[in-house]
């Protein structure tokens, strides 16, 4: 199942208002592209030539297998593959390496420590204008998927090492996923969910769902 919660807050977003009541409904114009998963890459769209993988929310974890598997599965589907860790990357590094992609994938891992790295490294000011313009795609896993959305404070994990000022996240979606829902974290999403005075709206799936943005809309599909 999937559950969405919330109204949308912010000015930026009431010209074209999320519909909370379904399966589908609007983020903003635009021709970004984005698949925000908790675990399966089934509904992944057409694939484009090259992908640039992120691993680096999986760093401080002492094996990541999802980040390999990660990878063979974009391989799989025909893609050259390059890896970009934010932990050790320069703002001309992502630059360069973003600028050779197609699509840029964001592994999941430890999302505050993502979001460190995210801005040390200058990938939030480079990675969001060009999936805003279309001229990246975005697919985005767990704590990927989450970066995504305005703010990632419901991701707060106290055994996470990411040294941060703010949560906020890049904004390419008005709303925050929340993964891996069947894994015991029902009550957790909705008590999120019911917070008094939350400002934005949050999504909640299971590890065998995407949220696909194309241009304007947004979907929950099944992608096992």
């Amino acid at each position: 199942m999937f559950v969405v919660h919330g109204a949308v807050p912010s000015a930026a977003w009431t010209a074209h208002p999320l519909f909370l009541a379904g399966r589908v409904g609007l983020v903003t114009d635009g021709p970004q592209r984005l698949f925000l998963g908790s675990a399966g890459l089934g509904a992944l769209p057409a694939t484009p030539r090259r992908a640039v993988l992120i691993p680096t929310a999986a760093n401080p974890l002492p094996s990541a297998p999802h980040v390999h598997a990660a990878a063979g599965l974009l391989t799989a589907e025909g893609l050259a593959v390059g890896q970009l860790d934010l932990e050790r990357a320069a703002p001309h590094d992502v630059q360069r390496e973003l600028e050779q992609a197609q699509v840029v994938f964001v592994a999941g891992g430890y999302a505050l420590f993502l979001l460190q790295h995210v801005r040390r490294s200058g990938f939030d000011h480079l990675a969001a204008p060009a999936v805003r313009d279309g001229a990246l795609a975005y697919i985005g896993i767990s704590a990927g998927a989450a970066l995504a959305g305005p703010d990632l404070q419901p991701l707060h994990d106290p055994q996470d090492p990411g040294l941060i000022t703010s949560t906020t996240g890049l904004g390419l979606v008005p709303f925050v996923v929340l993964a891996h829902r069947n894994q015991g974290r029902a009550a957790r999403h909705d008590r999120h969910a019911s917070q008094p005075g939350r400002p934005w709206p949050t999504v909640s799936i299971n590890d065998d769902q995407a949220i696909t943005v194309i241009g304007a809309r947004w979907q929950v599909q099944p992608s096992a």
